[in-house]
This record gives structure tokens, C-alpha cells and sequence, in this order.
């Protein structure tokens, strides 16, 4: 209970053995008072009277204030007496005593020093007096003790540490009294050299000369005291092995003997020297010893306290300045709301002018509120939480409403402030945030983009399956629906308008499609051309009915883009929870298979999916899975049908046809498959393997039979449209070795009506090649004589629905007569396919057609078969 009054005291005074008395007895120890009795602990020691342990020959101050015990001293005194140590020793000692007071009593501190141990004696190596032989001069005494307590009062007032040491210095000039002349000089770490700190009594030469002193031997007492550790006394300096460099310099200012002592700390650390210069050969007394040291205790306590301040002053700047430039936002509150301190970030974050304006927590905010939007009440904020609690907060979100209406997110933490007195108490809380507001809205609007589809803003196929799953899992006896939607002959407007005017124009469907819902349904685009509604909350199928057929109404408006209008059909599936399917993905392959139902009935209508769609959806994805694997396992073949000249009756070349040799079925037809495959895009790498194998055996049969042979290979629409076919076709060539011009490329009609730029640019790329294209089955689809004009075609081939009918149907007649001479006319060759018999073949031939393909030279053959025709009719003529 009395630690914390003496504490100072123990502290100061760390080198010596200090023992605490109260009403006589031993309260405290410090371990040097302890190890002085020797004694084991504090325990052994405590309750001993002090006449037990210490032996007084004669009456003096330090036994009649022990035997009082009530008095308070005004200043330490001294005396000289013997200790009693446990085991029966007796020893020397010096004791000080100071008092003060504790609870109603008076407290004595013993100051020990053992004089047969004690640094001071036996570094000066005097001899020392008997206690019998006379005390020190009390006078002396008294005026040194009152020198101290004037001193530490400075250093406890804070005064400037260059005038706590001049005074220390013309202090102990004075108490010596023999003409002596002290200097204080401190250690530098930087330049490891001692500097001048106090000397007001020497000459301002000598100043100069002592200044920046090096450390070692020959380099001055103080160099050598402060190297050594050791008090170094030398009474000749021109006799001393100490001073053999330097000296001259004090000599010629008349001293003739020096004192350095080495100023320490309680824990040995050094920090200079106190040096005494006379002018004549001295040494010093047992009294200047003690006086000596007692300055050097006191200087040491003053620098230690300075340089402890200039550390602490240092670390408070450090951390202030890491406080003050830190991003989060610091603020100390105090009971009742008052704002303490706050570091710059929290002014900024909290938009907080000044401080002492705002006053209270609540005057810079409106409100504060969770992350759900519920408002949180002044009493159960974080600081009010704390301070009642004083359980620390962390990690906890938080909304502000700013008084400018601004709102920001913060995550706070919030940690109690002890009472020094009372670790219980909370005084205060200090409160942490970081400014989470754009970071919220940074994931704000990635959850945005996440879930929500670029172009339109409605949601996209992740948040599709989200509301899928949420509405399945609470829809119990209640009706969830999917409409899927597909606009159609959209491609029409990218291929003729450009992609932007098609980005244009799926806006225009979004806002359409938004306003046929309800708001509780949910409008999903998956990409492309296709949208998704989710209808929940309805009675019976009348009201799909009813949407789908409002939808239809609205899409049959024209779409008005850049002036042009354009009317767009849509083809529309349905599918029901729980009818059709359990789960999101069921129910969305489901309302995809009505759609496509939708589609092959003519478009522009709606469908539900019934059981049969069901059998047509398994079909399709067993199609799916069994082409892909088909490509892997090379299950394709290559057929081959000849070309034969109408003029001479040679082979001039043959038609690529790929077949599918399915596993345990045989030979698939091309039609069977090749739809579906365009549908679903492998028709792309279908085609580039059709390209590849072609090539290679044209060039094998160009090769072995030595004739100039053309191979023809149908490129597909999608096809066209890679970009990187024309490189492609050029590798097949260069890896195959078949020079272009053997090569024709056959298109169709359709693939003639998208984007005419992107056209060009293909057809160029290949002509440059040298590739010839051919333009199959013309008359059949939305023939135009500008696609002929615009686009560079070889070759025209005469659909075989002309053909079939000749020469009994005179219409069919005619139409190829006048294509074999438009042909001609333009500078195309003409193939007339579909030939099935002699009279037909000779019609051709009288018209001018060029050659024939059909049933009546050749079926489409295997590859080894047609190596066997060509042996057969390499030079025949018809």
C-alpha cells in the first residue's frame, strides 16, 4: 500500500541499499537493502525495528529522529554508523535519511552505503577514517543537502539542462572551497567524443582547448575515466602517463591536477564525466569524495531525465506523426459525447471544420445506421456501448448521415480507456474507422455488373438462376413459370443496320418486354437475341396466355432505327413448375425446347412444353453429345460425286459431301445432322475438317492420275463469317501442296444477304488467293442479280428443281435457259446439278451449259471408289 509513495525515491536512488521504515519498523526494501542485511527476501526483514540493525556509538540527528519517529525532516541528513546484517556481521555504513508523509504518519528512507565496498572509497583508494575517529563536518553536510534539494528542484521544474549543470558546477566550486574549478563534460554517440556541457569558471581559452576531447589513454583524465568506467585522480598531470599527449594544455593554464569521475546511470549507463582542476598538486578528501559523488548522482539523474524527456518528446512526435498520416480515422470521446482529440483523417472523413465547435459526437452526424438501414439510437452507438461495457468493439459497419446529408461507411473499432486509478472505470473510448464508402460502391457496382446484363441493365443469367432457385424453394403449392424468348431474323438487322444499330434495337426490346410484367415478375436477357420472364404468383395458364400473347402485340410494332423500320417476330416457349420440371436448369432446357417448337411452326408464336417436346429435347442433346464425340473419334467421312464437262465428257473434277458413320447405325446423311450442327456451332470445326481432308486427297488425286482436277467444298454461312477462314484456307493449301485454282468454294444465296463490308472483305481475302467460289442451288432462295454484280462469282450452280422437271415443264425450260446465257453473259461458268438421264443431259448440252453433276454419271462415292472411276474415265468422252 505504501509502494507507490516511495516509488520516486527507490527509483532516484537506485544505487544505493534503501530501506523504508514506518512507526520503526522495515516496511520495504529495495534488493541492494536486502542483499545488505542478507537476508533471503523482503519477507525475512519485514517488521524489523530499526535499533536491531543499526548500531549508533554516539547521539546524533539520524538516531533522535528515529527514536521520535513522528517528525518530518525539511532536508535529508547524514551521519556514520554500523550494521548488524542477519548472520551478525557488522558493517560501515553511511546512512541518509529523508521522511515524508503517509496516511497521518511519517516514513523514513534509509539510504545505505556499505564504506567498505562502496565504488567511491575503494577507486580513490583513501583510507578510511574510523567511525570512533569523528564524524564529517555536519555543517558541510547540511549545506551539500541543501545544494541537492535546490538542484533536483530545477530538475523537477524542468529547468534547461545547461543551466542545471552551470549552477551543479559554481555549486561545488563553492562547497569545496580549496580553489577548484569544475567542468561537466558529456559524451557524444554521433562523434564518440566528449563535449564541453558546463564550465562557467574557466577561461574562455581553455573553453576552446577542452571542447571535442578524444577517448583513451593519453587523451586527458575525463577521456580515460569515461574509456574505463573508473574515476581517474591525478595529483601531477605533468607526471601522469594519463595526460602524455595533452599535457601541456592544462599546465599552461596554471592546473596541476585533475579529478574525473564518470557520470552513470542506475544501470551503469555512461553519460560523461565531472572533472575538478586545481592549481596545485591535490588529492582528494573523504568529504570532497562524498560531495563529488553526490553531484555526479545528481547530474546523472538530470540528464537522465532530459534525455528520457527528449526519447519520450521524440516517440510522442513519431507516433503523433504516424497518427496524423494515417488513412483511418482516430478519435478519442469522452463520457457524454465529448470529442476529446481526433487525428486529420477523421476531420476528413467525418467533414468535422473544428473540433471545439462541434463539441459533442452527435453534432456532425444526423444519424447512424446498420447495414439493413436500421437506425441505431444515441445510448447504443459503439462509444456509448464501451463506456458502459468497457468491452472493446471491433469490426462492426456502420452507415453516417453527415449533416450535409452525405452518407459514408465506416468500420469501426472501439476500445475502452482505463483510469489509471481504476482499471475498471472507463474514461474514455478511443474509436478507429476506416472509410469503407467507396469500396462499398466499387463492390456495389461489381455485384452490379455481376448480375446485371452490360448492354440492357437487366439482369443476366447468374441472377436468372439466382431468382430460379429463391422462387423454387419457396413456392410450394404456388405456379412458377419460365418464358423463354427469341426474337427472330434479328441477325437481318445486325447483317444490314450494323451491330450497333442490333445493340440499339435490344434495348428498344428490353424496355418493351419491362413493360408487358408485372413488378413482381423478373425480365432476364441470356445473351444475343434471347430473354428469359420468370412469372411467379399466378392462377391458372390463362395468364401465360395472356402474357405471351400481350408480348406478341407489343413486338409487333416496327422498331424504328436511324429512320428504318423493322419488324421482328418473336418465338416464344413455356414451361411450369412443377409440371414440366423441379429445378431452374429443367425448367429453362424445357421453355428452350417450346421455343424452338415455336420457331419451326412458323415463328412469331408461343408454345408450352408437353411430353413430346420432352422425347425432342433428349433426341437433340443425344444428337449433341454424339457429334462432339464425333469429332474426336473421326466418325466423319468424305464422299465424293463428279463433275464431268459437257464438252468433252472428262472429270474435271468432284464435290465434297461428308457423311457420318455412326457407331452400331452405318452411314448418316448429311441433312440428318448438318442443321443441327450449325444451330449449335460445330458446323465450324465440321467445315474445317472437311476443308483439310478434301484438299488432301484432291491434291493425292491430281498427283497420281495427272490431271488438273478442281475439288469443290461447301462452306457454311457461319463459316464465311470467321474472320480467319481466308488464313486458314491458306495453310490447308500450303500443307497439302494444292494449288489454289484447284480449289472452289461453294456458298450459298443465304449467305449473300448479311453485311456486304464484311462480305467484301472475305471474298477479296480468297480471290487474292486465287480460290474460285461457286454460288449453289441459285434460283432457289432470294435470288438478285445485284448479288452477282456485287460479289465476285466463278460459277453459277442450277438448283436440281429446274433441272428434275426438263424438258417436260416448259417453265423450267426457259428459267435455265436464261440463267445458262445470264451466265454466260457475265463470264460464269454454269453446273447444272441433279442430271438423272440422258434427255436432260443433252438439253444442257444444247443450252450451252458447261458441265453436269447428278444420279446419271455417278452417285456420291467413297474416296476409293472415285480413284477407281477416275482410272476408268480419266480420257473418256461422253
Amino acid at each position: 500500500m505504501y509502494l507507490q509513495n516511495w516509488q520516486s525515491l527507490l527509483e532516484q536512488h537506485a544505487q544505493d541499499a534503501v530501506i523504508v521504515l514506518i512507526e520503526g519498523t522495515i516496511v520495504h526494501a529495495n534488493p541492494l537493502g536486502v542483499k545488505l542485511l542478507r537476508a533471503k527476501n523482503l519477507n525475512e526483514i519485514s517488521g524489523m525495528r530499526w535499533n536491531t540493525f543499526l548500531i549508533f556509538k554516539q547521539a546524533n540527528q539520524v538516531k533522535t529522529h528515529l527514536q521520535s519517529g513522528s517528525s518530518l525532516l525539511p532536508n535529508a541528513i547524514a551521519e556514520l554508523c554500523q550494521l548488524q546484517t542477519r548472520d551478525g556481521a557488522l558493517l560501515d555504513v553511511e546512512v541518509r535519511l529523508h521522511s515524508f508523509a503517509v496516511q497521518r504518519q511519517t516514513a523514513y528512507v534509509l539510504r545505505l552505503r556499505d564504506l567498505q565496498t562502496q565504488p567511491m572509497v575503494k577507486t580513490f583508494q583513501v583510507p578510511l577514517q574510523s567511525v570512533n575517529a569523528g564524524l564529517p563536518r555536519n555543517g558541510l553536510n547540511h549545506e551539500a543537502l541543501h545544494h541537492e534539494k535546490e538542484i533536483l528542484e530545477m530538475i523537477a521544474l524542468d529547468n534547461p539542462l545547461t543551466q542545471i549543470l552551470q549552477d551543479v558546477c559554481d555549486r561545488m566550486e563553492r562547497l569545496l572551497d580549496n580553489g577548484s574549478i569544475c567542468a561537466i563534460m558529456l559524451y557524444d554517440n554521433d562523434t564518440e567524443k566528449l563535449k564541453l556541457a558546463a564550465a562557467p569558471s574557466m577561461e574562455a581559452e581553455f573553453l576552446n582547448e577542452i571542447d571535442h576531447l578524444e577517448i583513451g589513454l593519453g587523451s586527458w583524465s575525463c577521456g580515460v575515466a569515461i574509456q574505463t568506467g573508473n574515476i581517474k585522480i591525478v595529483e601531477d598531470i605533468t607526471a601522469s602517463e594519463l595526460w602524455y599527449k595533452n599535457k601541456q594544455t592544462p599546465t599552461r593554464y596554471g592546473f596541476q591536477s585533475c579529478w574525473s569521475v564518470p557520470i552513470k546511470t542506475a544501470f551503469n549507463t555512461l553519460l560523461g564525466t565531472v572533472d575538478i582542476y586545481h592549481r596545485s598538486h591535490r588529492h582528494p578528501s573523504d568529504d570532497e569524495q562524498t560531495l563529488i559523488m553526490d553531484a555526479m548522482h545528481v547530474i546523472a539523474l538530470a540528464i537522465d531525465k532530459k534525455n528520457m524527456e527528449q526519447s519520450l518528446a521524440t516517440s510522442e512526435d513519431r507516433y503523433r506523426s504516424v497518427v496524423n498520416n494515417l488513412t483511418e480515422g482516430i478519435m478519442v470521446i469522452a463520457p457524454g459525447g465529448k470529442i476529446l482529440t481526433c487525428n486529420p483523417s477523421a476531420r476528413r472523413i467525418l467533414k468535422i471544420v473544428d473540433i471545439e465547435s462541434m463539441g459533442r459526437r452527435h453534432r456532425y452526424f444526423k444519424r447512424i445506421f446498420r447495414e439493413d438501414g436500421s437506425e441505431i439510437k444515441i445510448g447504443e452507438d459503439p462509444a456509448s456501448m464501451v463506456l458502459r461495457n468497457g468491452e472493446p468493439i471491433t469490426s462492426l459497419c456502420l452507415g453516417l448521415e453527415l449533416v450535409d446529408q452525405t452518407i459514408v461507411w465506416l468500420l469501426v473499432n472501439a476500445q475502452p480507456i482505463n483510469s489509471s486509478r481504476n482499471s475498471n472505470k472507463t474514461e474514455a473510448v478511443l474509436i478507429s474507422f476506416a472509410d469503407t464508402t467507396e469500396v462499398r460502391e466499387t463492390e456495389r457496382q461489381l455485384q452490379y455488373i455481376a448480375t446485371h446484363d452490360a448492354l440492357t441493365g437487366l439482369p443476366n443469367r447468374h441472377q436468372l438462376h439466382q431468382r430460379l432457385e429463391y422462387a423454387l424453394s419457396h413456392a410450394d403449392e404456388q405456379k412458377v413459370a419460365v418464358i423463354f424468348l427469341d426474337l427472330d431474323h434479328f441477325k437481318n438487322v445486325n447483317d444490314t443496320a450494323g451491330h450497333a444499330a442490333g445493340d440499339g434495337l435490344l434495348c428498344d426490346v428490353a424496355k418493351r418486354l419491362s413493360s408487358c410484367i408485372r413488378a413482381t415478375d423478373m425480365l432476364a436477357r441470356l445473351g444475343g437475341d434471347e430473354f428469359v420472364i420468370v412469372v411467379e404468383e399466378f392462377a391458372t395458364a390463362q395468364h401465360l396466355k395472356e402474357l405471351a400473347d400481350r408480348i406478341l402485340i407489343k413486338m409487333s410494332e416496327p422498331f424504328v432505327i436511324e429512320q428504318h423500320q423493322y419488324h421482328l417476330g418473336t418465338s416464344i416457349g413455356i414451361s411450369v413448375f412443377p409440371h414440366d420440371g423441379t429445378d431452374g436448369p429443367t425448367l429453362l432446357r424445357c421453355a428452350d425446347s417450346a421455343m424452338y417448337l415455336a420457331k419451326e411452326l412458323g415463328r412469331n408464336n408461343y408454345q408450352f412444353f408437353t411430353s413430346d417436346l420432352m422425347i425432342r429435347a433428349q433426341h437433340r442433346y443425344t444428337l449433341e453429345r454424339n457429334l462432339r464425340r464425333a469429332l474426336i473419334d473421326d466418325e466423319f467421312i468424305l464422299y465424293y460425286q463428279p463433275k464431268v464437262s459437257l464438252v468433252d465428257g472428262s472429270i474435271l473434277g468432284a464435290e465434297a459431301l461428308i457423311r457420318w458413320q455412326m457407331p452400331d447405325i452405318g452411314i448418316v446423311a448429311p441433312n440428318e445432322f448438318i442443321p443441327f450442327a450449325e444451330e449449335i456451332g460445330l458446323i465450324v470445326p465440321i467445315g474445317r475438317w472437311v476443308l483439310t481432308k478434301a484438299c488432301e486427297q484432291a491434291q493425292l488425286w491430281r498427283q497420281t492420275y495427272k490431271v488438273d482436277f478442281k475439288i469443290s467444298v461447301n462452306i457454311s454461312p457461319r463459316q464465311f463469317q470467321d474472320p480467319k477462314l481466308p488464313q486458314f484456307i491458306l495453310e490447308v493449301l500450303m500443307q497439302s501442296g494444292l494449288p489454289a485454282h484447284a480449289l472452289q468454294l461453294e456458298i450459298t444465296e443465304g449467305l449473300l444477304m448479311v453485311e456486304a463490308e464484311h462480305l467484301s472483305s472475305v471474298f477479296d481475302a480468297i480471290k487474292t488467293l486465287g480460290i474460285s467460289i461457286s454460288l449453289d442451288d441459285f434460283g432457289t432462295g432470294f435470288s438478285s442479280l445485284s448479288y452477282l454484280q456485287r460479289f465476285p462469282i466463278d460459277n453459277l450452280k442450277i438448283d436440281r428443281s429446274f433441272i428434275r422437271e426438263i424438258p417436260e415443264n416448259q417453265d423450267s425450260v426457259v428459267l435455265t435457259k436464261a440463267i445458262i446465257a445470264m451466265s454466260s453473259a457475265l463470264g460464269m461458268s454454269v453446273t447444272a446439278e441433279g442430271v438423272e438421264n440422258l434427255e436432260q443431259m443433252e438439253f444442257l448440252k444444247e443450252a450451252g451449259c458447261d458441265e453436269i453433276q447428278g444420279f446419271y454419271f455417278s452417285r456420291p462415292i467413297s474416296a476409293d471408289n472415285f480413284s477407281a472411276l477416275l482410272r476408268q474415265h480419266s480420257i473418256a468422252k461422253l
